[in-house]
């Protein structure tokens, strides 16, 4: 421990207990990571962070040692594991939920839409044939927060539009946020215009 503890002090703020986004930042390039790249919010989710641009000793160092690493060269080694992950469904499906309360302004209920744009932009590349209709639906039509249930429920809606693409088979009475249903109905209007 005493090895993962001096790696959180490598890294910590001067003034503060934490790793802020300085010693985040400094982490991702020590990694070789881009700051912006998917992999950053799976380790993330390893080390608890609770907010962007901010590991606390507690996160940092139970997350490194739940790892089994305590050198920046082991911590190097298992990303390509952490990438690996976004590809395993149950990890991503936590990561993806994790990823809502992480990327949320503290004290606040949703998620802005630019953050959520940006995640989705980051998460869903490849899992979502619809993403950049969605995206485009939201800027044009939305331009409001996005609440923790639209969030979570797109995950499921991108997975069924793998096997129902048209929208045939959508129930409008079924559980889906009314943002999810109002995109049903503007694609319908897309492919049928």
């Amino acid at each position: 421990m005493a090895k993962i503890n001096a790696l959180y002090q490598k890294y910590k703020d001067e003034e503060d207990d934490v790793v802020g986004i300085d010693g985040v930042l400094q982490l991702c390039e020590d990694l070789g990571l881009d700051p912006q790249e998917a992999v950053v919010l799976v380790l993330a989710w390893h080390l608890g962070a609770e907010k962007i641009g901010e590991f606390t000793k507690k996160g940092f160092t139970e997350g490194l040692a739940k790892l089994g690493v305590d050198t920046i060269q082991g911590l190097k080694n298992q990303i390509p594991i952490m990438r690996s992950q976004l590809d395993d469904p149950s990890t991503f499906k936590e990561v993806y939920f994790f990823t809502f309360n992480f990327g949320r302004v503290e004290g606040q209920r949703s998620l802005s839409l630019e953050s959520a744009i940006s995640f989705w932009g980051l998460l869903l590349v490849g899992k979502f044939v619809y993403l950049e209709e969605w995206i485009e639906f939201l800027e044009e039509n939305h331009k409001k927060a996005i609440s923790k249930d639209t969030w979570n429920l797109l995950l499921d809606f991108a997975k069924l539009c793998e096997t129902d693409p048209k929208f045939e088979n959508h129930d409008e009475d079924s559980a889906w946020p009314v943002l999810i249903d109002s995109f049903v109905e503007y694609q319908k209007e897309q492919i049928e215009g």
